[in-house]
């Protein structure tokens, strides 16, 4: 390597460069919203773990949705926190661009959470995203600086409005907020601080506390078919929504207490994420990311991570669209990129993919250089290819464990109505084949020991002779035994243990008779659709094969087993069980009636 010996060639950047980067800020108000959020989340860790903070979580911010009569008077928006910083600070972090050890102050904070990233987000919507530009004043100890950020045609991006200005934190919160400039002024913020906040209010009072203001004044409108913003007026609610819904609001939102007003009213005590209903069928899932998914950033990792896979009990549609996602953090859980889960690559495709949202959370130090200005999505790289290979790899795993239990539970379901169906034909099919049986089963067959009287025989008699002058009469012979007549005697049928009647099962739902753990007999496609092995005969049952493809198949069509399609094809089922069984019946009878006689 040459030795440095001419003069050292500083850095410069031109202001057209911010205008290249600022491009990729246009992002939704809510999103902007976020990124202050996160800056005031920083802001109280810091102090937190200076020691000059006395709260140990659930730090107070206000959020200020002012409405303008018209679009030249709005609409305006205010980010309060209770931590507030100073002008040296101010100085040496918030002014430089693009400073990663900005949210650390040049990595003398260790050990703490912070969220910060680049340095961009906060400044770049206070810069892109209003008319007048944005306001960023602070007060600590007495002390107030007030900057504005805006974007100028000479290069410029602001101007200081006070600089370490002694004054008290009323007197600057009415500079952050002047009814002049349509900001709604600070009465109801104070007021609500006296009401509600009272050891906020005291400790702002004896200076143990400041405080900062972030201000936007006249938010651009950035989509006209879908926007927050209708000319000098918010959509309240929609705004709302989408400070949810932006991932970088997600920890916040979950860390700080954030009230919401609205044009000088508390509407909104506290902001809480949505949350998801986890289908109580399907919990999460968890898995180890192998080392060897970033071997091209970092070699000889064992584990890269940890990935969770949820399944929601309702479809992540409409409102809940952006919680279809897979949401990226690193070790310190702040997040870092977000990819909606039907933009990762699938082999096929499912509907069970609108359910789905999954958390991965990194843990290598070179992810930094994977992670982008915007932390919308990770750098494209082998890298970042690989770790979402792995993602959608276990994602498509869990949906077809998911999709091949539904479809057995549909199947279940299917069967169980249908087993209705087969219980009311079953009974149909014993009476038919009941009378069938005593139609065919009854033999008759001569018997001489049948009939009744002969038919009269008719004979000579003899003359006896009577004493006592008494007549004579004649005495008959009896006729001849008459011919016999014809007498019913039951077939004979030879008595098993099992049924006196056939029943149809269904297979694959119905317990087989032959086994004594009441399982069902399998079948398979290559069965017919109308079985009966030889243990089945001993029991008398047949069974209508499910698998089998005509089954199959109408159980598809619609209306499943109330369906035409599948009712044609069980009834056609019954009538040739009935069929072969009225044959048997009859062949059972010939061969009685053979052997009778």
């Amino acid at each position: 390597m040459a030795n440095n010996t001419g003069r050292t060639i500083q850095t410069k950047i031109h202001p057209d460069f911010l205008d290249t980067v600022g491009k990729s800020f246009k992002f939704k108000h809510g999103k902007g919203i976020a990124e202050w959020l996160k800056n005031s989340l920083d802001q109280y860790l810091r102090l937190l773990k200076s020691k000059e903070e006395s709260l140990t979580g659930n730090w107070p911010v206000v959020i200020h949705l002012i409405d303008g009569a018209n679009q030249s008077k709005g609409p305006n928006l205010a980010v309060v926190d209770f931590g507030g910083t100073n002008y040296h600070e101010i100085e040496k972090f918030f002014l430089y661009w693009g400073d990663t050890s900005a949210a650390t102050h040049g990595k003398t904070i260790k050990d703490v959470a912070l969220t910060g990233g680049h340095g961009n987000g906060g400044k770049f919507y206070m810069r892109e995203m209003w008319r007048d530009g944005a306001r960023f004043l602070t007060w600590k100890k007495g002390k107030a600086t007030s900057l504005v950020v805006q974007k100028t045609d000479n290069g410029e991006t602001g101007y200081f409005e006070v600089e370490d200005k002694n004054m008290s934190w009323q007197d600057a919160l009415n500079l952050a907020l002047p009814t002049s400039e349509h900001l709604g002024g600070t009465h109801e913020i104070i007021e609500h601080l006296q009401s509600n906040l009272t050891n906020i209010f005291n400790e702002l009072e004896t200076q143990k506390r400041g405080f900062s203001v972030i201000v936007g004044r006249r938010a651009v409108q950035t989509m006209s078919s879908n926007d927050v913003v209708v000319g000098g007026r918010w959509k309240h609610q929609q705004l709302i929504d989408e400070i949810c819904d932006a991932q970088q609001a997600r920890r916040p939102i979950r860390e700080l207490n954030i009230m919401v007003f609205v044009n000088g009213q508390v509407k909104i005590d506290r902001l809480m994420p949505y949350s998801i209903e986890e289908d109580e069928n399907w919990p999460s899932e968890t898995h180890v990311v192998p080392g060897t998914v970033v071997t091209a950033l970092k070699a000889g990792l064992l584990d890269a991570g940890m990935f969770t896979v949820y399944k929601s009990a309702n479809q992540l549609t409409g409102r809940l669209k952006d919680l279809n996602s897979l949401f990226i953090s690193d070790s310190k859980g702040n997040p870092i990129a977000s990819y909606p889960i039907h933009e990762l690559s699938f082999p096929g495709h499912s509907p069970l993919l609108s359910f789905i949202h999954g958390e991965l959370q990194l843990n290598f130090p070179e992810i930094s250089q994977i992670v982008t200005n915007d932390r919308e999505r990770l750098v494209d790289s082998p890298t970042t290819q690989a770790i979402l290979e792995f993602v959608a790899e276990k994602i498509w795993d869990r949906i077809k464990i998911i999709e091949k239990t539904a479809r057995e539970n549909k199947i279940k379901q299917d069967l169980d109505l249908a087993a209705k169906l087969n219980e009311t034909l079953n009974k149909h099919a014993q009476r038919f084949l009941q009378q069938v049986q005593t139609e065919i089963l009854v033999d008759y067959v001569s018997n001489d020991s049948g009939g009744g009287a002969g038919s009269g025989g008719s004979g000579d008699g003899g003359v006896r002779t009577g004493s006592g002058g008494k007549g004579k009469r004649n005495e008959g012979k009896g006729g001849g035994k008459g011919q016999g007549g014809d007498v019913e005697t039951p077939g004979e049928a030879k008595r098993v243990q099992r049924s006196r009647f056939p029943q149809m099962l269904l297979s694959g739902r119905d317990p087989d008779p032959s086994r004594d753990d009441a399982e069902t007999k399998d079948l398979t496609d290559r069965h017919p659709p109308l079985y009966q092995g030889d243990i089945d005969r001993t029991f008398n049952v047949w069974w209508l094969n499910t698998t089998h493809p005509y089954a199959a198949n109408a159980l598809k069509k619609a209306g499943g087993p109330k369906g035409l399609a599948f009712k044609s094809h069980h009834l056609s089922m019954f009538r040739d069980m009935v069929q072969r069984e009225a044959l048997r019946i009859l062949q059972r009878r010939k061969q009685n009636f053979l052997w009778i006689g």
